[in-house]
């Protein structure tokens, strides 16, 4: 019997005024898994100022969403799209490639695709 896992593994630093969060998705997301993270996250940068928020997300061992987790990726990325500076998104697929795109028009910073998570690293911290 194989056990499918799924989650959000989340890392947060600050460096010099700027909060960084690393997301690592793994698996198909689900409803209950944005109950668990999103408070944390809401929680952490409510007291920051606008466009001080930088985001990397490792996509690799992600494999979607259920419906209702989708929608929920979507409001939470509209609430927390003025806080953004930089979003470094790491995947292999196309879909997360347009995906990136995609987010980049909503969020007030820039976004960013990668194949390499040092890469994504490295420019999410080069601005």
């Amino acid at each position: 019997m194989q056990i499918k896992t799924h989650g959000v593994s989340i890392e947060l630093t600050q460096a010099d005024g700027e909060v960084y969060v690393e997301f690592t998705l793994v698996g198909k997301l689900t409803h209950e898994d944005y109950e668990l993270f999103v408070p944390f996250i809401e929680s952490a940068v409510k007291s920051l100022p606008p466009k001080s928020l930088n985001i990397l997300i490792d996509m690799t061992g992600f494999e979607g969403w259920t419906l209702e987790a989708a929608w929920d990726d979507f409001k939470f990325g509209l609430e927390i799209r003025k806080d953004i500076n930089r979003m470094a998104v790491v995947g292999e697929k196309k879909w997360e490639e347009l995906f990136t795109k995609m987010a980049g028009w909503l969020i007030s910073g820039k976004a960013k695709f990668f194949r390499d998570r040092e890469e994504a690293r490295s420019w999410l911290m080069s601005g």
